[in-house]
């Protein structure tokens, strides 16, 4: 008897999903708990594990698709799918379980030096364990899925890892060494972000990559933000030299307790102290109700890069937690969003973001709000330069650690003087750390 398993709840008020990739097929036996797919909400990536040791009759979307709680996700039969009986007759949903916790993914090595155009380089013979055609390879969901998308059989990688493990440099080896087939007119016959960056590029021809994932979700985000937010953006210059100190001290003392300190706790600890002057600044409107909501907490998210693109994990309650409680919370979760570990919890909540493009350089950006924040707050570059300070009266040219923030706002809340106001004190805090001892901070 055939029994179909519908997709579980996702969490409070997630009604959908997108399919992002299938990791079973129609005649596959499957194991409890062996993951069938992953499901991108809004807030996360999920794997969905199989609720029973059973034989996969059918699948029921494509990947791209978007599924809906309750909507019957796969079609079981034989092994114990009798115990989903009981839940649902046959062809439709059963109720759906708890949902699952995303799945870890075992760290990756450090990437081996590549030459221009993404392909790896030449360098020293790397031991490796080779399989039989079809044999199930030890590799990461993410390297999975690489190999997915350039139509690669990962049995047929020698994997350079533990125990025969197959990496990503394995499959960007593979590639380059013409492992993949290709289409006529030099596009690659199936691939998508990472296939591409992987592979060396031919001359002439195409190449169509699947929009779905994280990329569609940050498209969705950004035009809604952009469609429904007047944006405006304000930029301010700032002398960074006490932050530089600050941040060595701070950072001396994080190595101590194996906390990694960058200025970002910093200058989350400068923004709730200036929006404490500003609070609308760390609102949200509600449109149906006619409100602006003040928020009397400070959340903030962190915009952080990934391979699959760009997530905001929130920080809570930074006004109180202290630096180094703060950068450890950075570190854990700058960590698991690039390992595909966040949860909904981590990506929900937040009043107001910060991104920083500083490390990759740029003297300023506008970034586009996390809507329906009303603020985003760009940290960009530190840089050496010349300037004319007053030292005793006298005005001298003295080298200083420089850079520039800018602020983008919804002009439908926020005033551009509000905008102006905060800045000034916002950086008056960065340019004298000590000022944030005087009040709570």
């Amino acid at each position: 008897m055939s029994i179909g398993f519908a997709l579980p709840e996702l969490g409070e008020g997630v009604m959908e999903g997108e399919l992002v990739a299938w990791k079973v097929k129609a005649g596959q036996e499957v194991g409890h708990d062996q993951p069938l797919c992953e499901i991108m909400t809004d807030k996360a990536t999920i794997e969905i594990p199989s609720p029973v040791k059973a034989k996969v009759v059918s699948t029921h979307a494509k990947e791209g698709a978007t599924v809906k709680v309750g909507e019957t996700l796969i079609t079981f039969e034989g092994g114990d799918s009798d115990t989903l009986k009981g839940r649902a007759a046959h062809g439709h949903a059963p109720s759906a379980p708890a949902a699952p916790a995303p799945k870890a993914e075992a760290p990756k090595p450090a990437p081996a030096p590549r030459a221009n155009g993404g392909a790896v380089s030449a360098g020293p013979a790397i031991p490796v364990e080779r399989r039989s055609p079809g044999s199930r390879a030890l590799a990461a969901p993410s390297t999975r899925r690489m190999a997915r998308e350039v139509g690669i059989d990962l049995g047929t990688v020698a994997g350079s890892g533990p125990s025969g493990r197959v990496m990503r440099e394995d499959v960007e080896r593979f590639v380059k060494g013409g492992g993949m087939s290709m289409r006529s007119g030099g596009g690659f016959s199936s691939g998508g972000a990472s296939a591409r960056s992987a592979a060396t590029q031919h001359a002439g021809g195409e190449e169509r990559v699947a929009f779905k994932g994280l990329r569609k979700k940050i498209a969705e985000k950004m035009a809604e933000s952009k469609a429904k937010a007047a944006h405006f953006t304000y930029v301010e210059e700032c002398d960074a030299t006490q932050l530089v100190k600050l941040r060595e001290s701070a950072k001396e003392m994080g190595a101590a307790k194996g906390i990694k300190v960058t200025y970002l706790p910093i200058v989350m600890k400068a923004m709730v102290q200036a929006l404490r002057k500003y609070p609308v600044l760390n609102s949200t409107l509600d449109e149906a109700a006619g409100e602006i909501v003040y928020k009397h907490y400070y959340n903030i998210g962190l915009s952080v890069q990934t391979e699959d693109g760009l997530t905001a994990p929130v920080i809570k309650n930074v006004e109180s937690k202290s630096i180094l409680e703060i950068a450890a919370e950075i570190q854990d979760v700058v960590a698991r969003a690039r390992a595909k570990k966040l949860t909904r919890e981590d990506l929900t909540g937040g009043t107001i973001t910060l991104t920083n493009a500083g490390s990759i350089g740029g003297l300023f950006a506008t970034p586009v709000i996390n809507f329906p924040e009303v603020a985003i707050l760009g940290f960009n570059k530190i840089f050496r330069k010349p300037v004319v300070k007053e030292i005793k009266g006298v005005e001298r040219i003295v080298i200083r650690d420089w850079t520039y923030f800018s602020i983008s706002l919804d002009h439908r809340i926020v005033d551009g003087a509000i905008a102006a106001e905060f800045m000034k004190d916002f950086i008056q805090y960065i340019e004298q750390p000590g000022l944030m001892m005087l009040d709570r901070v």
